[in-house]
Formats: C-alpha cells, sequence, structure tokens
C-alpha cells in the first residue's frame, strides 16, 4: 500500500471512531439478595458481562474496587429505583425482579482507578430511598481524587421516599483515581438497608478505539514527514 493510500485509510477510520462509549452497571446476574456485591463489579471491560453492560465502546482502563459493604438487594421496595432508568435485559433487573446495588450499614465507597494514560468519565447514577418506611434522610455524595480534593459533589441530598438521577458529567485527569463516597449525614428513623443506586455509567478517555487509531495518527505523520 503506498502512502497515499495509508493516509486515506487513516482518514477513514478517524472520521468514522465513535464517541459515548460505556459501562453501565445495573446488579443484575450476581445471586439472589443481600450477596455481597463482587469486590471489582464492572472492572476492565471489554464486553457485557454479570451485573453490566457495554455500550458502544468499552473500558478496559478503568478498574473499580467496591467496598464490602455493598450487597445486591431484590425487594419490590426497590421497584421504584430499578424503573426509574429501565436499562432492560438480565445484566439489570432479571425480567421483574428488581435487582440494585444496596447502601447497608456506614459509608459507601467505590473507586474508579485509570490506567496511565487514560481517564475516568462519569456520567450519571440512579440513587433512591424505598417507600418501605416514611422518614427523610440527608447524606453527601463526593467524588474525590488522589489527594482527596472534592472535585464533584451533591451535599446535603434530601430524600424522602424518592429517586434520583445524579449526572456528574465529570471528566478526569489521565492516570488519575477517584473515590465516590456516600456518606449519611442525618436520618429520622433507622434507614440502614433502605438506600440502593441502579445503573452506574461511566466510560473512559481517549475511548478504547482511540488508541489504535492514535497509532496510526503517529504512522500518518511520520509518513507525511518522509514524504
Amino acid at each position: 500500500m503506498n502512502t497515499r493510500h495509508i493516509l486515506t485509510t487513516i482518514g477513514i477510520l478517524v472520521g468514522t471512531a465513535t464517541l459515548g462509549q460505556a459501562t453501565i452497571i445495573g446488579f443484575g446476574q450476581l445471586g439472589g439478595s443481600n450477596t455481597t456485591v463482587p469486590a471489582t463489579l464492572g472492572s476492565n471491560a471489554t464486553a457485557a458481562g454479570n451485573g453490566f453492560v457495554v455500550t458502544n465502546g468499552a473500558t478496559p482502563n478503568i478498574a473499580l474496587v467496591w467496598d464490602a459493604n455493598w450487597d445486591i438487594h431484590t425487594s419490590s421496595f426497590f421497584t421504584n429505583l430499578e424503573n426509574f432508568t429501565v436499562g432492560g435485559s438480565a445484566w439489570d433487573n432479571e425480567g421483574s425482579i428488581p435487582r440494585v446495588g444496596q447502601l447497608d450499614i456506614g459509608n459507601h465507597t467505590i473507586d474508579l482507578n485509570a490506567d496511565a494514560g487514560f481517564g475516568l468519565v462519569l456520567n450519571s447514577f440512579d440513587f433512591g430511598h424505598t417507600p418501605q418506611t416514611f422518614g427523610t434522610t440527608v447524606w453527601d455524595i463526593t467524588l474525590t481524587d488522589s489527594a482527596s480534593t472534592v472535585v464533584w459533589s451533591s451535599l446535603a441530598l434530601s430524600l424522602t421516599n424518592t429517586v434520583v438521577t445524579l449526572s456528574p458529567n465529570f471528566t478526569g485527569t489521565l492516570g488519575e483515581d477517584y473515590k465516590l463516597t456516600f456518606r449519611l449525614t442525618s436520618e429520622t428513623y433507622g434507614s440502614n438497608g433502605r438506600h440502593g443506586i441502579d445503573n452506574l455509567s461511566f466510560n473512559q478517555i481517549p475511548e478504547a478505539s482511540s488508541a489504535s487509531i492514535a497509532g496510526l495518527a503517529g504512522m500518518a505523520l511520520l509518513l507525511r514527514r518522509r514524504r
């Protein structure tokens, strides 16, 4: 293939590269109620797996660490959370059975760690309070970097049997690690086990397909110089 043909091929590949690669965690296919969420659920995803789906790409350079307090929960009281954003298929709700990530006792964290040269993009997640017991809870939800600096937050979030979608739409620094923390600051009743998350959506920069395109672009530059 001559230089012109190579450059043309590279141009086509760059022009057809798609945006919006994402991994979405829905907590299906992970066992029965009160099963502990796998510590590495959704890590380094290259294809859909139990509990998550990969759409329009992959996130092979983002690793997750869930603390041991996260549980799978299947109670019908979480139907409002499960149905707030309909993901569909077994990775999300396994038919008519709600499956969410339940916040049990204490603070809850998710580490989202990026490989060198890649960055986290935290899109959104659903967060909800069951209608099982009437009451109000208040939460501080923060995303912090490796220096414990808050880079995004939803502070004093008040929930009374409600569900919200939180959309950080946050793009991190290349090679930086982040921690998403859920901290209960007040409650009007003993609310342990009455909260959950669903449809945690994140992706990475550069996108997985971009790595090969970047290599081709470098080849194009070299070829131009040689010409």
